[in-house]
């Protein structure tokens, strides 16, 4: 018995190993995969947290942003089975994209259909956008 508690305590400790050691790609994969399979109702709701993150985080960072405007960028979020983010992945390393996945990683978005639940912020803005 005692070893199966072991065993158990080792591989829940190792979870958010696993998050850590997942690639860009692999996360962002998983958040295509996640993002096409929900329902009409739920790809509703989960752009309207991101909306709602984006309105929050832009103002934040704002104070990050070169004059040459935001440089394009990706932020693949991991969510929890409330909406939390409990893991990022990031492509692009602006000060801005560096200050919106820091600002995003404290976030709750949508309660998800299941969990781990993948989603992704693929931002682009022009001076004058």
């Amino acid at each position: 018995m005692r070893k199966i508690i072991f065993f158990v305590a080792l591989a829940v400790s190792a979870l958010p190993a696993f998050a850590a050691t997942q690639s860009y790609a692999e996360a962002k994969a998983l958040a295509d995969r996640d993002e096409a399979s929900v329902s009409k109702a739920q790809s509703a709701a989960l752009l309207a947290s991101q909306g709602e993150a984006i309105n929050r985080i832009v103002p934040a960072c704002a104070g990050a942003m070169g004059p040459a405007g935001m440089p394009p960028f990706v932020v693949v979020v991991e969510l929890d089975a409330a909406g939390k983010v409990v893991a990022t992945w990031r492509e692009g390393n602006s000060d801005f994209a560096v200050c919106f996945e820091k600002q995003l990683g404290a976030l709750s978005l949508f309660a998800p259909p299941h969990a781990p639940f993948y989603t992704s912020f693929e931002m682009s803005m022009a001076p004058g956008d």
